[in-house]
């Protein structure tokens, strides 16, 4: 039994507004136009970088400050063009103006601290490429990096260094670089205090209890300077780590890896739940119209992420700058529930909409939230209000200037949800969390992180360098490794490989079978279903279902190598089944269900995909209470459906299946196969248990190879993947180098009688659900039984 909740997530994004107005005045039949603005110098420079503009210096357009890697512009990065024609002053902490601004080495902050242990080189700050050493005394295990890099972007490689011998009540919490701990005993109640180094801002919680679990109270603290910025995949596995929680896709076995702290908790909220999503963009004065277009098209990208989750969405779109106002009311049911509709609101929001009153209101933007969800308590059993989770996602360029202090605002939020203001730390706040993003280096540090929430193991504030990187972060949010439900695939956007140089997992469900029985030559593929099963075809094994296998194959996934345990083949599966009536080979019911002898751990590099008529899959495609038969028309509804296929040699492959009345003519070229006489029918030798691909009028349908057998012809639907089908077998193989007839064809290009035959995996249900039923769950109206 499970509660069904309603998660509701805030968003706060930051975008300020610059723009040019120009004005007319008519006085007694005469026309005065106002004066052109003056312009700025587009000639300035900065030692040992470059320089860019905006709109060509006029007023308004901001100057940026370029540096190598491992450098930053000093004083400032950017510079506004002013009315008078002069770019905004730049100045030292101490007031004192700069006339030029010049390039600077990162710095790493270094460690100053290590309780029971010795570091080397001792120094405040060390320069990019130098490694720091840590020891611990007799008596004492190092936990965390012997070794540490100070990187170009000024942060250490590996984890912070800890000397324990767990004598005490809690565990070392540890000393990030550049702060120093008070506080030497590790007994329930007593107190750990922080601080950094002055010109550092401290992010996290600044004071840590030890807390009769034998936890320490609050997020791990660490020091961060003013030019250093967050990793955009640092950011992306926090979020996309709580957002897998929030739709409780939680890998199992995340729960052990305490080892390490990880930079986001998961969030758990039970199947069927219900999200309400709060955007709040912030327009105030000092974003360029081009961080703000960034900034929307980030926001999108979030939307549509949260979409291909398995919840219920409503989204809240607010703009704010001294002032807040509604894009899309939550409460107007229709549009709050389209992501269409929302998007479409937001895109046509303008940028310029809150005209004059620029300011940066951040308890304007809070406060409307309360109003809000004071609105839903006011009907909470309507509205699941004490089931609902909100998270907040706060993205700012700079603080707050107009208006009462947000920390009023967020107080009266945390009323709302009965919190206590006076708890050691907001672990307690099941169902609220406030996450903190800030944009550049003109930031109040402090007043974010009051803001996040300070919680167990986690971090909720997070200081990223521009909006690009924003985007980043939100484009690569769903490829968290602890993302594990069906049909999550992380997207190629660059070719080859995500940010950083990591490789692109688009097929994680895919596997390859090997034996040393079946020799080099030959291979098949096959899906993870779930953690213990593996769908392929039955005649990389066997050619009927009675044979007797008596060898183990090894199943190559993301993750490594496993082996069969046990091989199941539809007990309808014959290959000889028409053999007396002339026809050497049968395909039909060719599929076989492999259990593996060790459960494959799911992550970003192998995880199950989608069957259809099961409740997994019901939820990734949003019908609710749906039946096998609203799957089918939900996946195959077109007479010519896009699909996809994996190639041997060559990785994802598009095709189209032919249903209805597209169907004959693509499974007449099944005919040409028949090389012996025989009074076996088409509708016979290709039944409707098959799926029919290739040959589309208009497309360059690609087909199979040899080779290519047992894999998945599978959909994309809603950012989720759904396999219709396991591919069997096709009527020319373009790969054969031996036959002239295909020389010249290929995949992409194959010989216009190509097609392939696929077993129809809505006419197996049945015997799915028999075998794979204890694992996942299927739709109510499926039988179970063996055939």
């Amino acid at each position: 039994m499970y509660v069904k909740s309603t998660v509701w997530i805030l968003l706060f994004i930051s975008v300020q507004e610059v723009s040019l107005q120009e004005e007319e005045y008519d006085f007694d039949g005469e026309t005065y136009e106002d004066p052109q603005p003056l312009s700025c110098s587009t000639t300035e420079r900065i030692k040992g970088g470059h320089v860019t503009y905006t709109q060509g210096g006029l007023e308004g357009s901001v100057l940026t400050y370029h540096c190598g890697p491992g450098k930053y512009p000093f004083p400032v990065s950017s510079r506004l063009c002013g009315a008078i024609g002069e770019w905004s002053l730049m100045r030292l902490a101490n007031g004192r103006r700069v006339s030029q601004a010049t390039c600077k080495d990162v710095l790493c902050p270094a460690q100053l601290q290590l309780d029971h242990g010795d570091f080397w080189p001792r120094d405040q700050w060390f320069r990019v490429g130098t490694v720091q050493s840590f020891s611990c005394m007799e008596g004492f295990t190092l936990y965390g990096s012997a070794q540490r890099n100070c990187t170009l972007s000024g942060e250490w490689t590996g984890t912070t260094p800890v000397c324990d011998n767990h004598a005490e009540d809690c565990d070392d919490p540890g000393i990030p670089p550049g702060a120093q701990r008070s506080g030497g005993l590790f007994h329930t109640g007593e107190k750990a205090h922080y601080r950094c180094q002055a010109g550092l801002n401290l992010l996290g919680s600044a004071l840590r209890v030890c807390l009769e679990n034998r936890e320490w109270s609050g997020s791990s603290p660490r020091c961060q300077g003013p030019n250093t910025f967050d990793s955009p995949s640092a950011v992306a596995q926090a979020m996309a780590g709580s957002l897998a929680g929030v739709m409780d896709v939680v890998s199992p076995d995340s729960k052990k890896k305490t080892a390490t702290m990880s930079f986001g908790r998961t969030i758990r909220v039970s199947e069927g739940s219900r999200m309400n999503v709060y955007i709040l963009l912030d327009t105030s004065g000092s974003i360029t119209q081009q961080d703000f277009d960034i900034s929307r098209d980030a926001t999108i990208a979030l939307i549509r992420k949260l979409d291909s989750y398995e919840v219920q969405l409503k989204f809240h779109v607010l703009s704010f700058a001294s002032e807040a106002k509604d894009i899309v009311d939550i409460t107007e049911t229709d549009i709050s529930t389209s992501i269409e509709d929302v998007i479409w609101n937001l895109q046509e929001f303008k940028y310029d909409s809150h005209g004059h009153k620029t300011g940066t209101n951040l308890h304007a933007a809070l406060h409307r939230v309360s109003e809000v969800i004071n609105f839903f308590k006011q009907n909470s059993v309507k509205n699941h209000f004490n089931e609902t989770q909100n998270i907040i996602i706060i993205e700012t360029d700079g603080f707050s200037n107009t208006g009462s202090k947000p920390q009023i605002a967020l107080a009266q939020i945390r009323q709302l949800l009965g919190y206590s203001t006076t708890a050691q730390d907001h672990t307690h706040e099941t169902m609220l969390d406030v996450y903190v993003f800030g944009m550049g280096n003109k930031l109040n540090k402090d007043e974010l992180n009051s803001l996040a929430s300070q919680k167990r193991g986690e971090q909720h504030v997070f200081i990223l360098k521009d909006f690009e990187t924003l985007g980043e972060v939100f484009n690569s949010i769903i490829s968290d490794v602890s993302v594990t439900m069906c049909g999550v695939a992380q997207e190629d956007v660059s070719g080859e490989f995500l940010m950083g140089g990591t490789p692109v997992y688009t097929k994680p469900w895919h596997v390859t079978l090997k034996s040393p029985v079946w020799g080099p030559d030959k291979s098949c593929f096959g899906s993870i279903v779930s953690q213990n099963w593996v769908l392929t075809a039955a005649h990389c094994f066997v050619k009927a279902s009675t044979d007797i296998i008596n060898y183990q194959v090894d199943i190559e996934h993301g993750n490594g190598t496993v082996k069969s345990s046990r091989v199941l083949i539809h007990p309808k599966y014959n290959i000889n089944a028409l053999k007396h009536r002339n026809v050497s080979q049968f395909y039909d019911y060719d599929v076989a269900l492999v259990y593996v002898n060790k459960s494959i751990p799911l992550s970003w590099k192998a995880r199950p995909i989608c069957l259809p008529c099961t409740v997994p899959a019901s939820r990734a495609m949003r019908i609710i209470n749906s039946t096998c038969q609203q799957h089918r028309n939900e996946l195959l509804s077109h007479e010519e459906t896009a699909a996809f296929f994996i190639h041997k040699k060559s990785g994802r492959k598009q095709t189209h299946i032919h249903t209805k009345r597209q169907r004959p003519g693509c499974v007449e070229k099944a005919r040409q196969t028949l090389k012996q006489p025989t009074d076996v029918t088409l509708e016979e030798y290709v039944p409707d248990s098959f799926l029919c691909s290739g040959g589309t009028s208009g497309f360059q349908d690609a087909v199979t190879c040899k080779g290519d057998s047992g894999g998945s012809l599978f959909l994309l639907k809603r950012k989720r993947y759904f396999q219709v089908a396991v591919v069997s077998w096709g009527t020319i193989d373009v790969c054969d180098l031996h036959n002239p007839a295909v020389r010249g064809f290929s995949s992409d290009r194959p010989p216009p009688d190509a097609r392939d035959f696929h077993i129809d995996l809505f006419h197996i249900v049945p015997w799915l659900k028999h075998y794979l039923g204890k694992q996942i769950q299927f739709l109510p109206d499926v039988l179970d039984h063996l055939e």
